[in-house]
């Protein structure tokens, strides 16, 4: 994130990125993931999950 954004800015882009991967997750995955409150911690929990592992 930009450092020229305030902390309530950067609060509220969190909150739209949560929401809309949110949107785009079906049941099963979204019970996985939706314990997580940050944008980066609901794409790092949902790539443990689903990423195959090479």
């Amino acid at each position: 994130m930009s450092a020229n954004l305030s902390k309530e800015e950067k609060t509220e882009m969190n909150d739209k990125v949560v929401s809309a991967v949110i949107l785009c997750l079906g049941d099963k995955v979204l019970r996985e993931a939706a314990r997580e409150t940050s944008a980066v911690r609901m794409w790092t929990k949902l790539d443990s999950l689903y990423m195959t592992k090479s």
